[in-house]
């Protein structure tokens, strides 16, 4: 494991343990939306990513400002002035267009965000499939092969130990609080994503939205927020068809 700071490394082997076993994300899991992506992204030293463990830890969601004031370069994004965070965009405009059915401008986007985004008194959850935090996919990033955690010598021995288990707990976490809405944005887990419900998901529209529905839950596959080759327009549309 690469790092500048090194933590202490017992510590930081129960707190990984923990969190695989049981940290979901941020919000408040009796809101009627939830939102899960493959996993959180995550740039800084692992002096900070100890804090944040340390944070967050015995708690399934936890509150996205006030938990994880550790991480400076975390909460930048909602604080007074941030700008809009790329990934969260979209996902704040599907809420406020469901509630309203008025596409949200810019400055209702980053005010959500700034005060109310996965918030553990808000109406959603920001969830992820897999629990540890990544710079990106690539094995060049992958921090903890030097964990000592059985399972994480590599990204892909990372997924095979323990992708399955969380895709499990999920679905009986999505089973017991019966949210309105799962929204999974990345169309490159799709087959993951069919494994939360029994109900064949339908392209509604080709490669942009997937739905299925059972009789609590309407759960749908967008594109990721960042997605390339999709416009402001290409959103509404993608937005409108999922809240007819």
């Amino acid at each position: 494991m690469n790092t500048t700071v090194a933590p202490d490394w017992e510590h930081f082997k129960i707190l990984i343990q923990e969190r695989i076993k049981n940290f979901w994300g941020y919000g408040n899991l009796n809101g009627p939306y939830w939102f899960i992506g493959m996993e959180e992204g995550y740039n800084e030293t692992n002096e900070i990513l100890l804090d944040r463990f340390t944070a967050t830890a015995h708690q399934q969601v936890c509150d996205i400002y006030d938990d994880l004031k550790v991480d400076p370069g975390h909460v930048y994004w909602f604080e007074d002035g941030a700008p809009i965070q790329p990934t969260y965009r979209r996902l704040i405009e599907m809420m406020l267009y469901s509630q309203s059915k008025v596409h949200p401008d810019k400055e209702e986007i980053r005010q959500f965000q700034i005060e109310k985004l996965g918030r553990k008194q808000s109406n959603h959850a920001l969830l992820e499939l897999m629990p540890l935090p990544s710079k990106s996919i690539a094995e060049k990033d992958w921090l903890y092969a030097d964990s000592g955690v059985e399972g994480l010598s590599s990204r892909k021995d990372y997924l095979e130990t323990y992708k399955s288990e969380r895709i499990e707990a999920l679905r009986n976490l999505i089973h017991k609080h019966k949210p309105k809405y799962v929204i999974c944005y990345s169309l490159s887990y799709q087959e993951d994503w069919q494994q939360l419900t029994d109900k064949p998901f339908i392209e509604v529209n080709p490669r942009r939205l997937y739905l299925a529905r059972d009789t609590d839950t309407t759960f749908a596959i967008t594109p990721h927020s960042v997605a390339q080759g999709l416009s402001n327009n290409d959103w509404k549309m993608i937005i409108e068809e999922l809240f007819l």
